[in-house]
């Protein structure tokens, strides 16, 4: 068996044991597939939230290194399950299931503009998640390795009902993405910054131009890049989850709306909500969270209001 069918058929089984359904039950991942924001097909796999999970899950994507592929995170798939997230995987344009021929080329030139391009990937993905069932969308998380690192946090910058953000041996300017600019965009978030000890200059500095909330990890005696940190470093797993519980917190009753494309919030009897495109709504689990994130509350609020200033809309 090749080590690409090897690593496909480990990952349609995974074991997870819940501690309150005693003995281990299998976990397979459903194989999906929907269309980036610019049409691109893109392959997935989809783990949906536990069944014996309370309320809806929080959500989590995940996004691989170059020359990877959504495989790469099958260590850490068993943990955020038994932690109650509902988890997305995908194959980057250019790469595994989701490659054609045109941007497969394009990923082995490094031509900036296929990853510029994956923001389009993760709206997709974003869109398709969050029209799943049992999905607590005002919790909401990232993990990236490498230059998955940074389209998240490029991503995060322009996104922020993004709660948490994990970043396995993050660089400055991967395919000339430049992190340092969208990390300092980011406020009101959480970011754990993980690398091995001779990549550790690209997380600090990182952590230097933040504005707040960033934790570095630096692994001494350790040279792994990426995913290839997971099931090396005793414990990473255990810590990455640790940290995206915290980071989505606890399911609230005050969420609050929002356009991506906005700098403003709504409350739920906000007529503006139904004038927000479904691709560009977003979801917070409080006034509180919005407003530390940059948003401020919209002045208005009533059916005719939102009537009288259509061409203001939120779309």
């Amino acid at each position: 068996m090749s080590g690409r069918a090897e690593l496909t058929y480990r990952s349609l089984v995974v074991l997870v044991g819940l501690a309150a359904a005693g003995p281990a039950v299998a976990v397979e991942p459903q194989a999906v597939s929907f269309a980036a924001a610019d049409g691109v097909l893109i392959s997935a796999d989809y783990y949906p939230p536990p069944v014996a999970a309370r309320g809806d899950a929080p959500m989590v994507i995940l996004l691989h290194m170059y020359r990877s592929d959504r495989n790469a995170w099958e260590p850490l798939i068993a943990p955020l399950h038994e932690a109650g997230f509902a988890i997305l995987a995908l194959d980057l344009r250019g790469h595994g299931q989701s490659a054609t021929t045109e941007t497969r080329d394009a990923v082995a030139r490094r031509d900036p503009e296929v990853f510029r391009k994956m923001q389009d990937d993760l709206r997709g993905a974003y869109d398709w998640l969050a029209q799943q069932p049992k999905i607590d969308r005002a919790r909401f998380a990232l993990v990236g390795a490498s230059v998955g690192s940074s389209v998240a946090l490029q991503y995060a910058a322009k996104d922020r009902s993004v709660d948490g953000l994990v970043c396995l041996s993050p660089g400055l300017n991967y395919m000339q993405l430049d992190s340092v600019g969208e990390i300092r965009q980011i406020i009101g978030r959480r970011i754990l910054l993980l690398a091995a000890e001779d990549e550790r200059d690209a997380p600090y500095t990182l952590q230097s131009q933040a504005r707040g909330g960033v934790e570095v990890r630096i692994y001494k005696g350790q040279k792994a890049h990426g995913t290839d940190l997971l099931g090396l470093i005793p414990d990473i797993e255990k810590e990455i989850v640790g940290f995206l519980r915290d980071a989505v917190g606890q399911p609230s009753d005050s969420t609050v709306y929002a356009s991506i494309e906005r700098n403003v919030y709504h409350q739920p009897d906000s007529a503006w909500i139904a004038e927000i495109s479904p691709t560009n709504l977003r979801y917070f689990s409080s006034a509180q969270e919005a407003e530390s994130r940059g948003l401020r509350a919209a002045k208005s609020k009533g059916p005719s209001d939102a009537r009288g200033q259509r061409g203001r809309s939120n779309r």
